[in-house]
């Protein structure tokens, strides 16, 4: 159900994903049959009350959103059939297609109908096809109704956006709910805000195909949701100018920010085993000392064997905008040395064992392979010993072994880098890997990019994720594990642990490890750093200069 073969860019990348799928077919377009009565003013004017935000939306969002950046399908969708459809009023608000057309639509005995235009739908069109009309809704039910997207958790200061993709009932946004997603709001920018949104769950409807082709029909038959939030409406004129005076004044915050504050990590020890977290945060902390002026060390990951008091971390550098691995003597003197340079930036050198072997899988991104490396004298002589998933931006990668088989998890850089978790699975740590059946199988900012060592308490799995709902790193999420198989996978958040106020390191906290009964952490403040500012102020002064 759309407006034509022109379709706003997440519209048409929500049906590009559709047909890689080699089961999907689009069989028929259904396209409103409207008269165009009103004139472009008045449709762009609308409601006086609600005019600064007509005007603000079309004039300006609609035409500098990527999201709804027209894409012609024209010879994609070549050869699909076209039905135009008339639609009777139902009630104040609801529509419903002509018995005719209804009859037309069911005689080509559809699985799905994906709603991207039309009003709110009523009456058999809501169960002529197998398994009925898809919609997404951009923003958890559970708590915003109505429209516009993403507008209202701007306005009550919310640092998410939920976004759901259901199975559309009588009840207006009450359908079932077939997949959730969580997105960042960006506190500055509402065109921002809605892209993340809008963009980032195209993949939604492909994920609930390939599920249902698994033979897993328990999302579109399972009961609608029950929500009671109440149903909110375009915003007056008054509330758009104190909204835009505030968009503005955040704009400058994040600017002056961003070229003045840098973060700060150490690393730290917490005298407590990992599984003690679930439970409570953690008694106290001894941080290990900064680096120096320019340089940190974050993403701590201690011996798997418990032999030694080494720990390999990220050891960056502000100046060259760098990272190398190193190892830090927590059982000693606290002396760092680069053991690993990757001539790459490199960070989260993830440590595991297999067969008698030590390794170290790091982030590598830019090189567009993940490296898996091996030591036979932790933690120094490092050799490489084979490169997988190559042509791939993997952040964070995550091996472990699960029920008889080694999984990958990690975030894509340009891919929802802290919001859309991945996974790939092995019989063996060199692989070869095979993708999970719903890659990617969470999006969500505050639980999905993977912080630690997943690990094992009382037979349950679980798995620490960094929450960057707030900023980058700015907790750890443990999650629980429920199912993971190359075909499912459920997870539950069990525990949020945020940074101490009152501590040294307030502003985050985005990796957890634990070995034997010592768990060991980062920590982030953010200052100035002279390094940071230097290369930050550089970098925009060449974007102002033509043809920089």
């Amino acid at each position: 159900m759309c407006n034509g073969r022109t379709l706003p860019a997440w519209q048409a990348r929500t049906l590009t994903l559709l047909q890689e799928i080699p089961e999907v077919e689009i069989s028929l377009l259904i396209i409103p049959d409207v008269s165009n009565s009103s004139s472009k003013l008045r449709k762009m004017l609308g409601d006086p009350k609600h005019l600064l935000w007509n005007l603000y939306n079309k004039v300006y969002i609609q035409r500098r959103s990527a999201a709804s950046r027209p894409v012609d399908l024209s010879s994609e969708l070549g050869q699909v059939r076209e039905l135009r459809c008339r639609t009777l009023p139902v009630g104040r608000f609801g529509e419903r297609l002509t018995d005719d057309d209804i009859a037309t639509i069911g005689n080509l005995d559809l699985d799905v109908v994906i709603r991207f235009a039309f009003g709110i739908l009523k009456g058999p069109i809501l169960d002529v096809a197998r398994y009925g009309v898809w919609s997404f809704h951009h923003g958890d039910e559970r708590d915003y109704r109505g429209q516009p997207p993403g507008f209202w958790e701007m306005v009550d200061g919310q640092s998410t956006l939920g976004t759901i993709l259901q199975r559309i009932t009588e009840r207006l946004d009450g359908g079932t709910v077939l997949h959730r997603g969580r997105f960042r709001v960006t506190s500055h920018s509402y065109r921002r805000t809605r892209d993340e949104a809008f963009m980032g769950a195209v993949e939604f409807p492909a994920i609930a195909v390939r599920r249902i082709l698994s033979g897993d029909t328990s999302t579109v038959t399972a009961p609608p949701s029950q929500t009671d939030s109440p149903l909110r409406r375009s915003p007056g004129n008054a509330l758009m100018v104190r909204f835009l005076l505030r968009q503005m004044g955040a704009f400058f915050r994040s600017q002056w920010n961003g070229l003045a504050r840098a973060s700060k990590w150490t690393i730290g020890v917490i005298d407590q085993p990992i599984s003690d977290l679930i439970e409570a945060s953690p008694d106290r902390i001894d941080w290990v000392k900064e680096r120096g002026a320019g340089r940190y060390l974050a993403d701590p990951f201690p011996d798997p064997s418990g032999k030694t008091g080494y720990v390999l971390v990220e050891d960056y550098d502000h100046s060259t905008h760098r990272g190398v691995i190193s190892a830090v003597d927590l059982a000693g003197d606290g002396t760092v040395r680069v053991v690993i340079d990757a001539g790459v930036h490199a960070s989260y050198p993830f440590l595991f064992e297999n067969e008698g072997w030590m390794y170290c899988v790091p982030e590598t991104f830019q090189a567009e392979e993940t490296r898996l490396y091996r030591t036979k004298s932790f933690p120094d002589n490092w050799e490489l010993v084979a490169t997988i998933l190559p042509k791939m931006r993997i952040l964070d990668p995550t091996i472990f072994e699960h029920q008889n088989r080694w999984w990958l998890l990690c975030t894509m850089d340009g891919a929802g880098a802290n919001t859309k978790l991945y996974a790939f699975h092995a019989e063996a740590p060199l692989g070869p890997w095979e993708p999970h059946l719903l890659n990617p199988i969470k999006t969500d900012i505050s639980s999905s990019r993977p912080g630690g060592v997943p690990f094992v308490h009382n037979g349950d799995l679980y798995r620490p994720a960094q929450d960057s709902s707030d900023s980058y790193g700015g907790a750890v999420t443990i999650n629980r594990v429920d199912l993971l198989t190359p075909i499912a996978f459920v997870e539950e958040e069990v525990r949020r642990i945020r940074p101490p106020a009152s501590g040294k390191y307030p502003a985050g906290i985005h990796t957890l490890s634990g070995v034997g009964a010592i768990t060991v952490v980062d920590g982030r403040r953010d200052l100035f750093v002279f390094s940071s500012f230097r290369r930050e102020l550089a970098g925009r002064i060449r974007h102002l200069i033509p043809g920089k």
